[in-house]
């Protein structure tokens, strides 16, 4: 509970304790009283129609190219968020690679209308965001605390302009993906470490910026995001895996990857799959083990940072009134389609877990929206009450979350990937319940999820799905430019596959 509210308690439940004192002779309206003075000690008396509803607290957590089904393996998130909020089972990255990502999520815009396509190049990076245009100014000028600690933007230096919209800004500026040496801005005082673990330097940070703003009389907004389980690179540039916290090393030894019993692993013929497949050797199972296991023991120190920052909020007395979100910037391949890694438009790497927790939403509930990370701004502006001040892409999940089961639904989604040279494009494409389809203009890709639900068979070409590719491509053509609205409209039913011809 804040300040002002404990105060406020306090003060009325002396007047009606001497209130009742008074109307002993008056049964009926003592008995009222008394409820009404029970209500006030527990807290729980509902509020004037005078007095404004409290606005509520958004914390996000937000991990770096986790799978969705790592969160089978994080039993304190599971236990805290999805056994008490809602999971959305398909949920997507629809650009999955971290910068294009993150952009989405600070703007509320597809890449097409942010400027970020890539992590680097001229049209990538933090270089390429309009940095003004930067969600966390809504709630600033709502009246909300703000506080961002962790990994931003791809590119973001240390000589990099602030954001405007963050009462407190500590993002990672140096050795970003290091985990053990690594400096950030510190809030106006740049700070460097050598040694300490970052996963466990956001937690604490995140935490301290919820009990500082729980003292205030205002909501806040706190923005947890974390490096791990993205691979490890030194300042100098070398690559290696993700190293663990001290206590988690070992924790997942011997540990099957679930990617092995995908039936795409080290997918026997990749040559009629596009181009950034199609030339892959054979994964070594034992490396991608090997990955597979460094990645979950680094994630078990988000998994604790989650259940300290749940304890904080309680502790604050503020878990109650607070939306929770959990959630990662992109998927990741483990030898599907021979394929390790991101930025390629298959399942693996769209997927993302996402959780939300809070007030009005049923615990242990499920939705299987096709959700995006583009949602995300639109819904917590419409969970806290504030307003957008651009033209945004996302559809608000609010609805959903608190109870609605029937909210229309767009039944087409863009996705998409950049590169760093030329217009800065790659594959664009479309996804609806049964199709994802995409092109660069000569490289083209159409899987039919309802008979090949692993992405083996690309029937592109196949003469039986004329009609369903060009239908795809008519959506494609228009939503590849599209804004606001128009990035969520429901275009109905395609085209049946032709039937297979007659023996």
């Amino acid at each position: 509970m804040r300040a002002w509210a404990r105060s406020v308690a306090a003060a009325l439940l002396v007047v009606l304790v001497a209130t009742l004192a008074t109307v002993t002779a008056f049964e009926d309206d003592a008995d009222d009283a008394a409820t009404a003075a029970v209500r006030m000690a527990q807290g729980t008396q509902a509020p004037s129609a005078t007095e404004e509803p409290e606005r509520p607290n958004i914390v996000f957590v937000l991990t770096d190219d986790m799978r969705d089904d790592d969160l089978d393996h994080m039993p304190i998130t599971q236990s805290l968020l999805v056994d008490q909020g809602m999971e959305f089972t398909d949920a997507i990255s629809p650009h999955p690679l971290c910068c294009p990502a993150r952009a989405q999520l600070v703007t509320g815009q597809y890449a097409q209308n942010n400027g970020v396509q890539h992590n680097r190049g001229v049209h990538g990076g933090f270089q390429a965001l309009d940095p003004t245009q930067e969600a966390s100014t809504w709630f600033r000028d709502a009246g909300y605390h703000t506080s961002f600690t962790g990994k931003f933007l791809n590119g973001y230096g240390p000589h990099d302009v602030r954001p405007a919209g963050w009462t407190r800004w500590d993002a990672l500026t140096r050795g970003v993906y290091d985990y053990v040496n690594f400096s950030m801005t510190g809030d106006g005082t740049p700070t460097r470490y050598e040694g300490d673990y970052i996963t466990s330097v956001i937690e604490d940070h995140a935490n301290r910026a919820i009990r500082d703003f729980a003292a205030t009389d205002d909501p806040f907004v706190v923005y947890a995001w974390h490096v791990a389980p993205h691979y490890r690179i030194t300042p100098e540039g070398g690559r290696s895996l993700p190293p663990a916290a001290p206590q988690d090393r070992g924790t997942f030894r011997h540990q099957r990857p679930a990617s092995f019993d995908d039936p795409a692993f080290n997918e026997v013929d990749v040559s009629d799959q596009p181009r950034y497949l199609r030339n892959a050797d054979p994964v070594l199972p034992e490396e991608v083990e090997a990955e597979d296991t460094a990645r979950l023991e680094a994630l078990q120190s988000v998994d604790r940072a989650v259940g300290s920052l749940v304890r904080t909020l309680q502790d604050e007395g503020e878990l109650d009134h607070t939306y929770i979100v959990f959630s990662s910037d992109n998927g990741y391949s483990l030898g599907e389609h021979r394929y390790v890694g991101k930025d390629v438009l298959t399942d693996e790497a769209l997927q993302v877990p996402l959780v939300v927790r809070g007030p009005g939403i049923a615990p242990g509930t499920t939705s299987d929206l096709p959700v995006t990370l583009v949602d995300l701004p639109a819904t917590l502006a419409d969970l806290a009450g504030v307003r957008p001040q651009w033209t945004i892409d996302g559809t608000s999940l609010a609805p959903t979350l608190l109870g609605d089961g029937s909210q229309e639904f767009r039944d087409t989604t863009l996705v998409q990937t950049g590169r760093t040279l030329g217009d800065g494009w790659s594959h664009r494409g479309v996804r609806t319940e049964r199709y994802v389809y995409g092109t660069d203009g000569h490289d083209a890709f159409l899987y039919d999820h309802l008979v090949d639900p692993d992405e083996m068979t690309n029937v592109v070409d196949d003469p039986r799905y004329a009609g369903v590719r060009d239908a795809l491509e008519q959506r494609r053509t228009q939503m590849v430019a599209c804004a606001g609205t128009a990035c969520n409209q429901i275009w109905g039913p395609l085209p049946d596959p032709m039937p297979e011809p007659s023996s």
